[in-house]
């Protein structure tokens, strides 16, 4: 394809991006995504869930930003004073998504590359030909777009000052940038706990203190905070447009479906691996609350 031609595709899709109908738009940003997860998957069919996951989030808000001026502007009214805090919710949530999705990937390629359990289990993932593995990344880019979508629509319906919605898109963008921390947070404690473990060795390491003492996987929370406050933010900008109340909806509760089976699978696997070993018992019984706090 000559540059020419590419020059149009990308003309195309920053167009539906930033003036398109909702579902227009909704199909520019699973472009993007399947431009990050394909060539991803690629190299390794378990990056459509994991790297990919992380790239595709970020590219499809830088995608955005770099695409209107309208909101590169929002972005540079980006500021932390309590002054300016609530005009700046989008550009707050805009940049707290493109850090959630870079910081996200960073973390699973070091994970992987430093830790050799890590490392054996995303090989073991490689069980498709290369191209036989295009529908799978399709398919993950396009609920990824899904979930990612109200950021879009909080960048380009901006909500009148001074009104409650702007109030409630506030809140939303604080639970998510609290979730992205809480996630950081938790699965840093986790790696440099699993670091540490002997390979083979079935002995519980934890980690057992700071936010493990909340919930058992407050990485799982953290992650389903960042998901619902993106929709919260991004909610108050779908005004009557059936697409993006259901795209949007559809994302957040396939991610929290992922996040709640998720966790069950991982209590069911520490039980059977852990369980009868005394730190872990006691650690289990102290923190009762798998992901969700006083829910369990």
């Amino acid at each position: 394809m000559s540059s020419s031609s590419l020059s149009s595709v990308a003309d195309a899709i920053s167009a539906t991006l930033v003036s398109g109908t909702p579902l227009r738009a909704i199909g520019g940003l699973w472009a993007i995504s399947s431009l990050a997860v394909v060539p991803l998957t690629f190299i390794r069919q378990g990056y459509s869930f994991s790297v990919g996951y992380g790239v595709s989030v970020a590219a499809m808000v830088i995608s955005f930003l770099l695409t209107t001026s309208q909101a590169l502007a929002l972005l540079s009214s980006f500021d932390i004073s309590c002054s300016t805090l609530t005009s700046s919710a989008p550009a707050f949530l805009a940049v707290t998504t493109v850090i959630y999705g870079l910081r996200l990937a960073f973390y699973l390629l070091l994970r992987e590359f430093s830790v050799d359990s890590k490392r054996k289990q995303v090989k073991s993932f490689d069980k498709m030909p290369r191209l036989q593995r295009t529908p799978l990344a399709l398919s993950v880019s396009l609920l990824y777009a899904f979930m990612t979508s109200p950021a879009l629509f909080a960048l380009r319906g901006l909500v009148k000052t001074g009104t409650a919605l702007e109030k409630v898109q506030l809140v939303s963008t604080g639970v998510s940038v609290f979730g992205m921390v809480l996630e950081s947070i938790a699965d840093q404690q986790k790696y440099e706990a699993k670091r540490k473990s002997k390979e083979g060795e079935d002995k519980f390491v934890g980690p057992t203190t700071w936010s493990y003492k909340l919930v058992r996987h407050p990485n799982y929370l953290g992650e389903i905070l960042f998901w619902v406050g993106l929709f919260g933010a991004g909610s108050v900008s779908f005004q009557k447009s059936i697409v993006a109340w259901l795209c949007g909806s559809l994302g957040l509760a396939s991610i929290l479906s992922i996040m709640f089976g998720a966790s069950g699978r991982l209590d069911t696997k520490q039980q059977e691996k852990y369980g009868g070993q005394r730190k872990y018992e006691e650690w289990k019984d102290s923190v009762k609350y798998s992901v969700i706090p006083f829910f369990k």
